[in-house]
């Protein structure tokens, strides 16, 4: 039995990013590219006319935003699994990404394995962060630690 092919949408700004990205699944037996963006909006069209099983989006484009192409997805209703394909790893761009719906977010500096195995947990109804991600959201999501009740007494006698 084979395995099902999992048909990807690619929206990246930069086109030998862009191109790569189309490129590099066609190494695989289950994945296809079925378009690529350049922009937000670009990728808005697409993920309405060709209804991809997995979305691979970068943050900064010209236009729409990686994080505005979530929030839209999100407000229209549209499920298509999206994962973040970035150089930013800010936390404040994780969160927001995460926030607005992203399943992934990855790294461009991630090896070929890691995002074949990353759009196949996606597709599969999962989540998939990078462990530097992860950390970098919990921190942020845990906020700072707050002061325990010795802490308070003992600080302003010292």
């Amino acid at each position: 039995m084979t395995e099902p092919m999992i048909r990807l949408l690619v929206a990246d700004d930069h086109p030998i990013v862009r191109d790569g990205l189309a490129a590099v699944p066609g190494t695989q037996p289950d994945l296809q590219v079925v378009g690529a963006a350049g922009d937000g909006e670009e990728a808005l069209r697409l993920v309405a006319a060709l209804r991809p099983d997995v979305l691979l989006l970068d943050l900064e484009m010209p236009g729409i935003d990686g994080v505005g192409v979530l929030r839209r997805l999100q407000a229209d209703g549209d499920l298509t699994p999206a994962i973040v394909f970035t150089a930013f790893d800010t936390d404040e761009r994780i969160v927001e990404a995460v926030r607005a719906g992203a399943r992934g977010y990855l790294l461009k500096g991630a090896p070929r394995a890691e995002l074949f195995a990353a759009i196949r947990i996606v597709y599969g109804g999962g989540s998939l962060l990078q462990p530097l991600i992860a950390s970098k959201l919990i921190a942020q999501m845990q906020g700072p630690p707050a002061p325990s009740a010795n802490q308070a007494l003992v600080e302003p006698l010292t």
